[in-house]
């Protein structure tokens, strides 16, 4: 799991433009750990990440004028957070897997497309609509990560870090999850086929247990002042 250069990005879930089909039944939600009040600090959530079968949460606040990382543990249904002193290496380890921009198995690979453009605003000579855009702040900036012809991600002026929008599974489940621009949770094949939407909300950091069988996934509550960490069991098809 990347430490400092990433734990201040703002966490803001766009986009996906391919033909896309929904789960014909969402799995069932399970809400594992509330992340608010002194643990968070006034500060985000910024990575989820598995040492086995524990779920590893960083979070990052600024003290004394500089982000700061703190990590917590989920040991299990029900209980209460526990603080770790660090990192485990393990979920470093797993960090790096997970927010790779090519698949474990080599089958698939994400590209980032980004490209800027100079909106026109009103009805007006060119000229005049020309300076309009320019008051308005001049170029957008738009940026697209893309796996074949799948676009599993878009964003404007900053581009996500490697990782927030997406999680590869295990080689031998071969798939991606992903979150799109209103922040729904996908599943595609590593090589982006067959796309299928699990669950509508607005979440992101998707985080795919080390054995197959659980995705993670963090989500941003109201004025950010609560997150909230869930899971989702993964029926059998998604795991063969």
């Amino acid at each position: 799991m990347r430490r400092l250069p990433w734990v201040m990005a703002v966490v803001v879930v766009l986009a996906a433009s391919m033909p896309r089909v929904a789960s014909a039944q969402a799995p069932e939600r399970e809400l594992v750990a509330t992340i608010s009040g002194k643990v968070l600090a006034g500060g985000l959530v910024t990575g989820l990440g598995w040492d086995g079968g524990t779920l590893i949460i960083q979070t990052a606040a600024m003290q004394k004028g500089e982000p700061k990382a703190h990590y917590f543990a989920v040991p299990g249904r029900g209980m209460e957070l526990r603080a770790l002193d660090g990192l485990p290496s393990a979920v470093e380890s797993y960090w790096k897997k997970k927010a790779s921009r090519k698949s474990p198995t080599g089958l698939g690979t994400i590209a980032l497309v980004s490209g800027s453009k100079l909106p026109m605003y009103g009805i007006a000579s060119q000229e005049k609509r020309f300076a309009d855009a320019m008051d308005m702040g001049g170029s957008q900036i738009s940026h697209e990560f893309r796996i074949g012809d799948l676009v599993i991600h878009r964003r404007r002026d900053t581009a996500p870090y490697d990782g927030e929008v997406w999680s590869w599974s295990p080689a031998e489940v071969n798939r991606v999850a992903y979150t799109d621009e209103k922040g729904d949770l996908w599943i595609a094949n590593a090589d982006g086929r067959n796309p299928e939407r699990l669950l509508k909300g607005h979440f992101t950091l998707p985080a795919w247990s080390d054995d197959g069988r659980v995705l993670a996934f963090a989500e941003r509550k109201g004025d950010g002042s609560k997150w909230e960490v869930s899971v989702v069991h993964l029926s059998e098809r998604f795991r063969q």
